[in-house]
């Protein structure tokens, strides 16, 4: 076609969970959307099978519970963990599975042609040009067919990318191997994780009967401990390990493969038009298996960020968008390696390097990463660092007959919030007994109420005002919540 071809609101590369995600979320609210994906395997193999909790809240969000009603899984039959001493603890996780990847996969990219995402596979860009609002994709579709579109934005969700980069911990890699679940009877169908003192071991079921056996370790230091590679490596840790030394000398069921699982965060993942999804822009440690639901939840706050832009490209609400999409992932990054940093440090062997680098660890870029994310990341991380829940005081000791005001630590301060399936900027609450900045509770916009407690107000006049734009019952327990908090302080 002359014009370039059709015109699409969204282009996304990578048909994985991150990609496929963002373009249903994107058909449901109206848009046209291809999805291009470069591999012609269908469904290909994976590493990610656990599957947390909160993948459920997204599928159910998708409208995609039917599905993946047949996707082969494993519910979780618990873990058997040993950390933080040398007694292993059985810890249940409700809600949790480990599931086909492969079928996982090919189950959401079904849905997505269905619902009327146009699907180019296998295909590749081959070449792009133009600017945020009118790309033209040059596209190699199979062994032979060019196709040219057009595409108001760009989603690349194609998988782990090079620099730049936040490395937000020391480097990690993780090796792993299958063998037969039926050779390890003892076993029970428990999640093992274990503790060494060179890395950590994780073991599951896998549907088909398949049980995986996986090291994360230093590659480094791993290579110079074990130079025969990765199998033996991998044969050694069994071998010292305390859950899984029956596995050590087991025939694998393939070849051991290995890959980076350092955790990172990609500094330019918004572009003017263009976005970076899943692995391209971040990566979680695995040792809490929510990379697949922390990539599927970022997707839908990129989708969100993307109509923002797209229902108004005015330059407030593209850099609106962006302090959104931005925040959200140093949020999600930082989070996540806060967390991290507590877990190593309670391993029973927190005291050998490789557990000490990584409690006790800052975000590094390469030279090139962005220095205001780069700081961001760094004030997320030392907010949370210093934040210590409040102790709740009883209600029993709120004195109906004295006025409240808010505490003299709390701030109002402009946040990005997601209204109506777009970013607006809300007023909200910020105070050091605040994990992060409150603008809703229960569902309910805080301000402009609690503005006027800038100055003392009556506890009934309090209540009536919150109550004439929420039920009554909302309105009270609001209050008590602020109040327990030591977020509102009598007067008097």
């Amino acid at each position: 076609m002359g014009d370039g071809g059709r015109l699409f609101d969204a282009l996304v590369s990578g048909a994985g969970p991150a990609g496929v995600c963002a373009a249903l979320r994107l058909q449901q609210l109206g848009y046209q959307v291809l999805l291009v994906e470069r591999s012609a395997v269908w469904p290909r193999p994976q590493v990610g099978e656990a599957l947390t909790p909160g993948v459920r809240n997204i599928i159910a969000l998708l409208d995609a519970n039917d599905a993946l009603a047949a996707v082969p899984h494993v519910a979780h039959a618990g873990s058997r963990v040993l950390w933080r001493g040398r007694t292993p603890d059985l810890l249940q996780q409700a809600g949790s599975a480990i599931v086909d990847r492969g079928r996982f996969d090919a189950a959401l990219l079904a849905l997505a042609r269905r619902r009327g995402v146009e699907v180019e596979q296998p295909a590749r860009l081959l070449d792009l040009a133009g600017a945020a609002g009118d790309w033209r994709a040059g596209l190699l579709c199979g062994e032979a067919r060019h196709r040219q579109v057009r595409a108001r934005f760009i989603l690349d969700a194609s998988g782990r990318g090079a620099a730049p980069r936040i490395d937000c911990a020391p480097r990690l890699a993780a090796l792993w191997g299958e063998v037969d679940q039926s050779a390890l009877p003892e076993l029970g169908g428990a999640t093992q994780v274990e503790a060494l003192e060179h890395g950590w071991l994780w073991a599951g079921c896998l549907p088909g009967r398949r049980y995986r056996l996986m090291l994360v370790c230093d590659p480094q230091a791993a290579r110079q401990a074990q130079p025969a590679g990765p199998e033996a490596r991998l044969r050694a840790a069994c071998a010292a390990s305390q859950l899984l030394r029956a596995a050590a000398g087991l025939p694998l069921l393939g070849a051991v493969q290995m890959c980076s699982a350092t955790p990172y965060l990609a500094p330019d993942s918004w572009q003017d038009g263009r976005l970076k999804l899943g692995d391209q822009a971040f990566a979680l440690d695995p040792v809490s298996s929510f990379g697949v639901e922390k990539a599927m939840r970022f997707s839908l706050q990129a989708a969100v960020a993307l109509h923002t832009v797209l229902g108004d490209n005015g330059n407030d609400r593209q850099a609106l968008a962006r302090r959104f999409f931005e925040g959200r992932l140093v949020e999600a990054c930082a989070r996540h390696a806060h967390w991290t940093e507590a877990y190593y440090g309670q391993a029973w062997c927190a005291d050998r390097p490789f557990w000490q680098a990584r409690a006790r660890c800052e975000p590094d870029g390469d030279g090139t990463a962005r220095p205001e994310l780069l700081a961001a990341l760094s004030s997320e991380r030392a907010r949370l660092a210093g934040y210590q829940p409040p102790e709740l005081r009883p209600l029993a000791g709120l004195n109906p007959a004295l006025p409240l005001r808010l505490h003299d630590g709390a701030a109002i301060v402009e946040l990005p919030c997601v209204v109506d399936d777009r970013v607006r900027l809300h007023t909200a609450l910020d105070h050091p007994h605040l994990e992060r900045p409150l603008a809703f509770l229960e569902n309910e916009a805080l301000f402009p109420h609690l503005a006027r407690l800038a100055q003392p107000l009556p506890l009934p006049q309090l209540l009536n005002m919150l109550a004439a734009s929420m039920p009554g019952h909302k309105a009270q327990r609001i209050t008590a919540w602020l109040w327990q908090r030591g977020l509102l302080e009598s007067v008097g």
